[in-house]
Order: structure tokens, then C-alpha cells, then sequence
């Protein structure tokens, strides 16, 4: 997980929620589908929780406070995420972030600057793991979460070599220049308005040799 910062609704968003009877369960197509472009675009084509990369087509809606108990949030834009599909039509063991969580509850959310979310994130490079010094919060992690399922580990450190492969490039000890520049380029956004998948586990690496 790593911060994001929420934009402003869509305005078709807003002119629904105008409606008496307005639902999330109700929303028009339009205005799901400008609803999901939006959060896509303010998290920069990653899922909020996992840091995979999501797409239009493939992806879901979150309710950081879900809907069951939280009925004056399901159109609150502060309170929707873009996630990935969690695994769906796979074995439910395999099942992670919104597919995983479902209405559970979670104490922290990304998108929720008084949260601090970058400070109670540890990365554990060596295992490509998730964890965080709150015990409540790494039990969500691992439990509602399932953030270090196999496969999410197995990616986190597939990216991880990638970032290894380009410091060996040049021969010798990389300057903190060039860790720097690499640092940077780990946390742009492209011409597409994509962030690297699991941006803030490799930033978390490099900024940890600055």
C-alpha cells in the first residue's frame, strides 16, 4: 500500500448523488464507468491494496468502510478505491485484497492522509512480504488482506530483480546519483498515467540506499 492522494468525484457523481433516491447498488453506467477512470487514474493504474496492475476491464470498485454497515459512505468518493479481482474464479484460499477482505474492517486506508499509511507499511525485501509494526494492522495484512499470498510475494520479488538487474549495469558501487535517479523513475508516472506495479515496494528499497 503507499498513499493516495483523492481527486475531485466526477462530476457525474455528483449529480447523482443530488438523486433522493441515489445507491451504490443503483449507480448508472455512466457514472460507474466515470467513477472507476477516476480512482484508476488518482492511483495511477494500481490496485490500492496489492499494487498490481489493474485496467477498466479488469478491476473493482472498494468500500474502504463497507457498504452493510456504513450506508452514508457507499457514494462517499474519499471512501472508494480502485482494486484489482482479487483472484476471482480461483481457489478461495488464493483470494486477496476487496475479493479477500469483503465487509470486513480495516484500521488504516491508503486514502486517508491523517492515516499515515507509508509509515505502517514495513517491506521485507529479502522475502518480498508486507508487514507493519502494529499488530492489529499486520494481522489485517496477512488475514483480511492476504496480502503476501504466494503469487503476490513471488511478483513483488520478480519486480525487485528487475531493480537488482539495473543497478548491476554499470560496474562498481552505484553513486547515490544514480540510486537517486533510479528512485525517481521508480515513482513516475508514465505517458499513459501508469505507476510501475508495486512502486512503493522498490521505492522503499532505493530509498533505503540514499
Amino acid at each position: 500500500m503507499y498513499q493516495i492522494d483523492k481527486s475531485v468525484q466526477p462530476t457525474s457523481l455528483t449529480v447523482y448523488k443530488n438523486d433522493p433516491q441515489a445507491s451504490y447498488d443503483n449507480l448508472p453506467t455512466n457514472v460507474k464507468g466515470d467513477l472507476k477512470e477516476s480512482l484508476l487514474k488518482e492511483q495511477g493504474f494500481v490496485c490500492a491494496y496489492c499494487m498490481s496492475r489493474i485496467r477498466l476491464d479488469k478491476m473493482r470498485i472498494e468500500h474502504w468502510a463497507c457498504q452493510d454497515d456504513n450506508k452514508n459512505l457507499e457514494l462517499d468518493y474519499n471512501n472508494l478505491l480502485a482494486c484489482c479481482c482479487g483472484n476471482e474464479g480461483k481457489p478461495k484460499h488464493t483470494y486477496i485484497c476487496d475479493k479477500k477482505k469483503e465487509n470486513n474492517a480495516l484500521t488504516y486506508s491508503p486514502a486517508n492522509r491523517a492515516h499515515s499509511i507509508n509509515s505502517r507499511i514495513i517491506y521485507r525485501h529479502g522475502s518480498g512480504k508486507v508487514a507493519s509494526n502494529n499488530p492489529s494492522f499486520d494481522k489485517e495484512l496477512n488475514e483480511t488482506l492476504n496480502l503476501n499470498e504466494t503469487r503476490l510475494v513471488s511478483n513483488r520479488k520478480f519486480a525487485l530483480k528487475a531493480i537488482h538487474d539495473e543497478l548491476a549495469k554499470k560496474k562498481g558501487t552505484r553513486s547515490k546519483q544514480d540510486i537517486q535517479k533510479l528512485y525517481t523513475a521508480v515513482l513516475a508516472i508514465n505517458g499513459n498515467g501508469q505507476r510501475k506495479p508495486f512502486f512503493g515496494f522498490l521505492a522503499d528499497y532505493l530509498l533505503k540506499k540514499l
